[in-house]
């Protein structure tokens, strides 16, 4: 396979976006200027480029709705709650538990990744983000660490593994050309080892930064006691706990999870959101403004995203196809085999190469999208190099989910932003030596075991 020079654009355009990454600036008019730039070279035609920048934009936007939809609704029933005071009711059980950084920290982090197995982290983060963010002011934790915290138990550790419901595992397995419960058997150790350096590391700096740099330096917390709590907020707070409560133990018995868990999440909160706007005056034009400032808030935290992902889905043969044409190639994934090939194998070099070519994936803010290609190249070392292909499928899927499963880069930590209310590139940074430890661990752990 030969490179062109939309390759060597997309390359390009990749390290330009890191480089602006480390410096800490923003990366949106660079993102819209690569895109056009690949589209001119891909067609040669400028109208076409021109047509490519929103093509892409509006593929890329279709794809995060269903997680823009989720998030707005989860904003507008946590404004609703807020105003009739069921806030302070919620968050009264974990301030009287949660007493310390080091509690807090494991408490939480543990209880985002029990729910994260059993329903996905995305909304299990709709369902316990808001709730927890005043108690982890009151117990020494800032809103950044939570996110990290969040993102890091849920939607690394968590999601990497993804033991129960195992969609990620049968995606991998399957392209590998092995079943899936022999990939689990050889994920465990990697994923345990990545999982505890990941959250011990990330448990230190959450420690430091409660010690040297408090929450009320970041935040103005608002009082829980002192104003007035109505019989009714209580009868639906006590309603909402219920509902979500029956929303989990639906998933459980019902082996409900990803698409459909999200869509039970999304119609409860619509519950709650209607029940909470129901007791107050006016009660048609309130459920109207928390709609609204439920879309609003969601979609200012995504519109960035939508954008950086576009680009980054060029990178996805399927998605290039879509936005460019039918003569387009997978940008990404591509290169990342064109290295494949023209470096020697053994078990150091295969397995670097599948931890880069999951974190290249990742980067598109899927961690599932290139899972089929891990798997694949899996196959290929394994049957140049007589590996296992299972612990070489290991390492690549937990790249992937690591990187762009939510928690490494900025734009697929968008959800947790959202919910929590933090800026995604702030936790990313949080989460950056956190994760990156877990990956070398994981590359150390894999080699060993090959």
């Amino acid at each position: 396979m030969e490179l062109t020079a939309s390759h060597i654009a997309y390359f390009i355009a990749i390290l330009v976006i890191l480089i602006l990454l480390l410096m800490r600036k923003d990366i949106i008019l660079p993102v819209i200027i690569a895109i056009f730039a690949i589209g001119l070279l891909a067609t040669k035609d400028v109208i076409k480029a021109i047509q490519i920048i929103y093509t892409a934009i509006l593929v890329s936007g279709i794809r995060l709705w269903h997680i823009i939809v989720i998030i707005s609704l989860i904003i507008a029933m946590s404004k609703a709650l807020d105003d009739i005071g069921a806030d302070v009711i919620l968050t009264k059980p974990f301030i009287r538990h949660l007493k310390s950084p080091t509690y807090s920290f494991w408490v939480i982090g543990l209880f985002m990744m029990l729910l994260s197995f059993f329903m996905w982290p995305a909304p299990a983060v709709g369902l316990i983000g808001t709730v927890l963010i005043i108690p982890s002011l009151k117990s020494g934790i800032d809103k950044v660490s939570l996110a990290s915290i969040v993102s890091v138990f849920g939607f690394g550790i968590a999601l990497s593994g993804d033991f129960f419901i195992q969609g990620a595992p049968s995606i991998t397995a399957k392209a590998a050309g092995i079943n899936t419960h022999q990939l689990v058997q050889n994920i465990l150790p990697i994923w345990a080892v990545s999982s505890v350096v990941a959250s011990v590391s990330l448990y230190f700096c959450v420690l430091y930064t409660s010690k040297h740099h408090p929450p009320s330096e970041y935040i103005e917390t608002k009082p829980i006691h002192g104003r007035p709590v109505l019989f009714k907020s209580y009868t639906v707070s006590v309603i909402a706990v219920v509902l979500f409560l029956i929303d989990v133990l639906i998933m459980i018995l019902f082996k409900i999870h990803s698409s459909g868990a999200t869509a039970l999440i999304g119609g409860t909160a619509i519950i709650v959101l209607i029940a909470s706007a129901a007791i107050q005056e006016n009660f048609l034009d309130k459920t109207r403004d928390y709609l609204r400032e439920g879309f609003l808030n969601g979609m200012r935290t995504f519109a960035p995203v939508i954008i950086i992902s576009a680009f980054f889905l060029l990178g996805e043969t399927s998605m290039a196809k879509q936005v460019i044409g039918p003569h387009a190639r997978g940008y990404l994934v591509e290169l990342g085999t064109y290295l494949s090939h023209h470096i020697p194998l053994n078990k150091y070099t295969a397995s670097l190469l599948e931890l880069a070519m999951g974190i290249l994936t990742g980067m598109s803010g899927s961690g599932f999208s290139g899972l089929p290609l891990i798997g694949a190249l899996a196959k290929t070392f394994s049957s140049a190099t007589s590996l296992n292909p299972g612990l070489l499928s290991s390492i690549g899927q937990l790249a992937a989910i690591w990187t762009g499963g939510g928690t490494l880069i900025p734009w697929s930590t968008a959800v947790v932003s959202a919910v929590i209310g933090v800026d995604s590139r702030k936790i990313s940074k949080r989460n950056f030596i956190p994760a990156v430890l877990g990956l070398i661990s994981a590359y150390i752990v894999t080699v060993i075991l090959l």
